[in-house]
């Protein structure tokens, strides 16, 4: 009887890689931080405390007055004295024409009585209190303004990372074709190597 021998070998194949990946970061932009420095500053200083005597109502209560209130009074009290003796002046003159011709008006005497009775009434002292003066202090007070200064720090970045990539190759080739080999033998399997 005849025997049917098969021998095969499947066929082999092989991956070789010729590069691998390559991730290539050198290629990203670093972030960039622009800073911008101003010192802070005090620009303030102190006025000089000061004091204001103003001493001159005082003085004029005593009598020192300045030539325009001195002026002044003098003519106001020149006016009011044109005034009273032009009234009294006026006064005695139409009295003197009424009752001039009566009996018993002695003009000289009356006349003589009038001056002698303003001369005995000076004979008088008034007191008043004097104003003192008027003092005005002005304390010291810190003037200007503080500027705090401004340390601005701004950081520009790129939104996505800038990377090469570099894809590996992978060669496939085949190693062994494998083969199916047939025969027949007699009586029996042939087994061989």
């Amino acid at each position: 009887m005849m025997w049917l021998n098969i021998r095969h070998q499947l066929p082999q194949t092989a991956i070789r890689h010729t590069s691998w990946d390559k991730w290539n970061v050198s290629a990203s932009t670093p972030a960039e931080v622009h800073t911008e420095d101003r010192q802070a500053r005090s620009n303030k200083g102190a006025t000089q405390a000061s004091v204001n005597i103003d001493s001159y109502p005082s003085r004029r209560a005593y009598g020192a007055r300045n030539m325009t209130d001195c002026t002044r009074e003098r003519g106001q009290a020149g006016l009011s004295g044109v005034k009273s003796g032009t009234s009294s002046h006026t006064q005695q003159a139409w009295s003197n024409i009424e009752n001039g011709a009566k009996k018993g008006n002695d003009i000289p005497a009356r006349a003589k009585n009038e001056m002698f009775s303003k001369y005995t009434a000076r004979n008088r002292v008034d007191f008043q209190l004097m104003q003192g003066p008027t003092i005005t202090a002005n304390p010291s007070r810190v003037v200007g303004d503080t500027d705090t200064g401004d340390v601005t720090a701004e950081i520009s970045t790129e939104p996505f990372a800038r990377m090469d990539f570099t894809q590996g190759k992978v060669e496939t080739y085949m190693e062994d074709q494998g083969f199916i080999r047939r025969w027949l033998s007699d009586g029996k399997y042939d087994i061989y190597a």
